[in-house]
């Protein structure tokens, strides 16, 4: 998303990773959104762009779209599978909630087959995010990420990936139990994927390594989620970032706050919780709504 991080990527040479920075496509309407847009509203523009892009410039037979706040614990050889068994065009992932504010699907798996559909639905979802895409509920939109909802509604050969454990997160992982690197819904057993680390927000000062996660976190997810990502983050500053990591410290939030998340969850049952948190995501938005900005 920027020269610097594209020089800090290619340093790195990984074998089999191909870096282009989003400065070097030339499109006016990609420049109209930029201006209209926060950073990241401009980077969730972004995903389905250059998930086109690269399926063009590369004629790739498919791709799959990744948000880059994953730690995967299986081969996602198990997804694509699913997908050939179904002959699917598109994948999606959904939240696995029982209150999808934000869309049924969530944008951090979203597979595309170079193929009619597959190339007719990519192109929708593109065109519409160039048009719209606003970290706000608005009219059956959020983002780049409600547009998912409305994938079935236009075109063939989408399917709804059925593997719990690909995208397991804060939104659903207390409905689950983990072991063996299987995630267990309601006794039936799924290879965990990848977690979705959002939610978590991490700070570097002075060597120590500190985590900050938005929800309650049991002893059974910090174990088998939390802090193999620490580790990973630590050796990741220490080898990659030149930031050697003396502690790593992983703050959960307190039990009051879960306790106020708790009921939240269960008056959403019988009161319009959701649409409470649309009109505050309202009003908050026209407050601290930021043009873009490379800072």
């Amino acid at each position: 998303m920027d020269r610097k991080c594209q020089e800090m990527l290619n340093a790195l040479a990984f074998d089999g990773m191909v870096v282009e920075c989003i400065e070097e496509i030339n499109d006016p309407k990609l420049d109209e959104a930029k201006g209209n847009r926060s950073r990241a509203e401009f980077c969730w523009t972004c995903g389905s762009y250059v998930t086109h892009y690269f399926l063009d410039k590369y004629a790739l037979p498919d791709i799959a779209y990744l948000d880059s706040d994953l730690m995967f614990f299986n081969s996602p050889q198990v997804i694509f599978d699913e997908l050939k068994r179904k002959k699917a065009s598109v994948g999606i992932s959904p939240h696995f909630t029982k209150h999808p504010l934000f869309g049924k699907y969530c944008v951090q798996y979203v597979y595309f087959k170079n193929d009619k559909d597959g190339r007719a639905c990519l192109q929708w979802w593109k065109d519409e995010c160039l048009k719209w895409c606003y970290s706000r509920v608005e009219n059956g939109k959020y983002g780049d990420q409600k547009y998912l909802d409305d994938f079935a509604n236009h075109f063939s050969h989408v399917c709804e990936i059925e593997n719990r454990g690909t995208g397991v997160a804060y939104w659903n992982m207390y409905d689950y139990l983990f072991e063996g690197g299987n995630t267990y819904y309601k006794d039936v057993k799924w290879p965990t994927v990848f977690f979705h680390y959002s939610g978590i927000k991490v700070q570097v000062k002075d060597g120590i390594l500190s985590f900050y996660h938005t929800m309650y976190l049991t002893r059974d997810i910090r174990k088998t989620f939390i802090e193999p990502y620490a580790e990973l983050m630590k050796n990741t500053f220490a080898n990659y970032l030149n930031t050697p990591i003396k502690e790593v410290v992983i703050t959960p939030l307190d039990k009051w706050n879960y306790v106020l998340k708790t009921v939240a969850y269960c008056l959403n049952k019988f009161l319009p919780v959701d649409w409470a948190i649309a009109q505050v995501m309202k009003i908050k938005y026209k407050e601290s709504h930021k043009p873009y900005s490379e800072k």
